[in-house]
């Protein structure tokens, strides 16, 4: 009997898994997958005899103590690259000559990643390696493991040989680069970079933690069924055995047809939470593809073509500091406006002061920038020139631009920190998270009406917001009575979120959104949280131990328990309410655009997550509704092209039950 769950749960949570990270359909809730998972190694600890290498649990494994060179058995070439159409015309002019009759081509986004190769044996994943010099790579099979969109076993029983492209999405690229800054930690120049470094982590688990994925792009098959006669067909049979492939490809009858592809997505490409660099394009017929054959480093029967490249040159002007709510003190790079990607940038990051003088930045110099993962500009290096030398060499600061109180470092950091923990600019930062979006969501409220609350001593910490009352707004500049109404609404309306967005809100160091999910996911208050031990709460999955000491030092500091202790006798709720959770919409994905009326967009995802449904920024074939409030954007009319349900507000509420 035993053997019999363990085989079951292996299959269901395999195939839940597919779902959720190839198909982006998920099935079942996080919170059922998890006890699911839960017990599932539960008994594999228990009788070890039964564990297998598709096991979801051996995702996860130990500590390398380095990673071995692997030769591979079919060499990675190299692509050779083109730069406009007319280039690409001459190219698909050679391969024409070779090659008797019509030469379809198949357009794939160039994906900018990590190549790598997976081999599978009776149809389960045996190795991974790097792609190296295309000859010999480095074996880095465990930490693949930990990549949710590579199968462990496939489908079908074959034997094949696979090559695709691991990458992390720039949305976990920004929030790893985020936390790393906070915590005084290596910046990522790139998503590529960082899908790399997380690669090569000698220790999986911690592989494990970074939001990677993978696109297949290609196959080499040794034994299967009917074995496919073009690439296309190649790609839709990859796509069958389980591998997660990229849905923006084209077959196109001829170049123009490639042509017009680039051209698409040449700007496109930015809407995507991936990044791209090019487009590849391969003759789609196997068989002229043997015929054409190689050149020394790169195949004859296909070529890249790479979007031009987006970095300009400005001048530097100067050079500011910010003091964020941890304390730490940020430069950023004050610029003469420019161009870039679509957008005027005026500013850009520095990161930290390493930074600064790893770049050697003056202020006067010209500079180098790019929008890395093409969102965040960024200094990427000084343009060298006489005057560079001539300039004087950045210092450091030594005192707060803010308060002037001491900086100082912390140990294993390269961050410098405002010492004064009453700091206005940490202060007035914490004030802000308190009321964003992915804390406490309060609407009205932003940078300035902060600004003029804290200069009139009307609010120091998150718990004096609470004791404001419509006349405090009315002491603002511009504000009138309807707007001051609606700043002590949406004050109040606050009390009721949930206690994961509350922890959230606290600005407890290393704790974000989803730490505070884990959090209220494993203990069932607040309370439980404050007397948990440190070992408790470094037992929990995603935690570990330094955000442990943090949360646990949090929660015995006098000033934040009596700070606790007034948000209770104001009528917050701490229970977690995660035992209310149910199953109704497990399964549903929901994109949402436009004004809701009845709630905020941020309330109706927590709703739809409360049902066990899922929420998306884009709309996909894999959407199972669209919620259209007033002026909806362009999501709407995504969604009537792909045939997505599309629900008005009424039908929202009737689905969840409120109307």
């Amino acid at each position: 009997m035993i053997k019999e769950r363990i085989d079951f749960l292996k299959e269901a949570l395999n195939k839940y898994s597919y779902n959720y990270y190839v198909l982006d359909n998920p099935l079942i809730s996080d919170f059922e997958y998890d006890n699911l998972y839960k017990e599932l190694e539960a008994l594999e600890q228990n009788n070890p005899e039964y564990i297998s290498p598709d096991s979801p649990t051996q995702r996860v494994g130990g500590i390398s103590s380095s990673f071995e060179e692997h030769k591979h058995k079919y060499r990675l070439y190299s692509l050779d690259n083109t730069y406009n159409a007319e280039e690409l015309r001459k190219w698909y002019e050679r391969v024409q000559k070779e090659c008797t009759g019509k030469v379809e081509l198949v357009c794939e986004l160039k994906i900018d990643g990590l190549a790598i190769a997976l081999t599978y044996k009776n149809g389960y994943f045996e190795t991974g390696v790097t792609r190296g010099d295309g000859i010999t790579g480095e074996n880095i099979t465990q930490n693949l493991k930990t990549v949710k969109a590579v199968p462990l076993k496939l489908f079908e029983d074959a034997d094949i040989e696979v090559r695709g492209e691991i990458y992390m999405p720039k949305s976990s690229f920004e929030k790893l680069n985020e936390e790393n800054i906070e915590n005084g930690e290596k910046v990522f120049a790139n998503p590529r970079n960082a899908a790399a470094g997380s690669l090569r982590q000698i220790d999986s688990s911690i592989t494990a933690k970074r939001d990677l994925s993978m696109f297949t792009y290609t196959a080499i098959i040794e034994r299967a069924g009917e074995k496919p006669q073009t690439h296309w067909d190649s790609i839709q049979y990859i796509k069958k055995l389980g591998f997660k492939t990229n849905p923006h490809i084209r077959l196109v009858d001829d170049i123009e047809g490639a042509i017009q592809f680039c051209k698409d997505w040449e700007t496109k490409r930015f809407d995507l939470d991936y990044a791209t660099d090019g487009v590849v394009i391969k003759v789609n017929r196997l068989d002229y593809q043997n015929e054409l054959g190689f050149t020394s480093r790169a195949p004859k029967w296909a070529t890249a073509f790479k979007f031009p490249p987006e970095e300009i040159s400005t001048e530097l002007k100067d050079i500011e500091l910010g003091v964020g709510k941890t304390g730490a003190v940020t430069p950023v790079a004050v610029l003469e406006p420019v161009n870039l990607a679509g957008s005027t940038v005026s500013r850009a990051s520095l990161h930290n002061f390493d930074e600064i003088k790893r770049l050697d930045v003056r202020i006067g110099d010209r500079v180098l920038i790019k929008k890395a993962a093409e969102i965040i500009p960024k200094v990427i290096k000084v343009i060298d020139s006489e005057q560079h030398y001539s300039l004087p060499e950045y210092t450091p600061p030594c005192e707060c631009p803010i308060c002037h109180s001491a900086l100082t470092t912390r140990e294993g950091e390269v961050n410098l920190y405002c010492s004064n923990e009453q700091c206005p600019s940490i202060l007035k930062a914490k004030l802000e998270y308190w009321v964003s979006k992915e804390a406490m969501d309060m609407d009205f409220i932003g940078p300035s009406v902060i600004e003029q609350l804290f200069n009139l001593g009307l609010v120091k910490n998150p718990l004096d917001f609470y004791k404001l009352s419509p006349e405090d707004f009315l002491k603002l500049d511009l504000v009138k009575e309807k707007s001051a109404n609606n700043m002590y609404t949406s004050i109040q309306e606050s009390k009721h979120k949930p206690v994961s967005r509350f922890i959230t809100a606290l600005s407890i160091r290393h704790v974000g959104k989803e730490t505070a999910e884990l959090l209220v996911n494993e203990l069932s208050s607040l309370d439980e949280i404050k007397n948990a031990s440190v070992e408790t709460l470094a037992n929990i999955e995603g935690i570990g131990e330094k955000i442990a000491q943090s949360i646990y030092y949090y929660f015995h500091n006098e000033e934040n328990l009596k700070m606790l202790e007034g948000f209770a006798s104001i009528g917050f709720n701490f229970e977690n309410n995660i035992q209310n959770k149910t199953t109704e919409l497990a399964g549903k994905t929901f994109v949402l655009t436009g004004t809701l009326t009845s709630m905020t967009r941020d309330e109706a995802g927590e709703k739809i997550k409360q049902k066990g449904g899922k929420t998306s920024s884009s709309v996909s074939k894999n959407t199972s509704f669209v919620i259209a409030g007033a002026n909806p954007g362009s999501k709407l009319d995504k969604a009537e092209k792909l045939g997505v349900i599309i629900l008005n507000e009424e039908e929202f509420l009737n689905m969840l039950g409120e109307n």
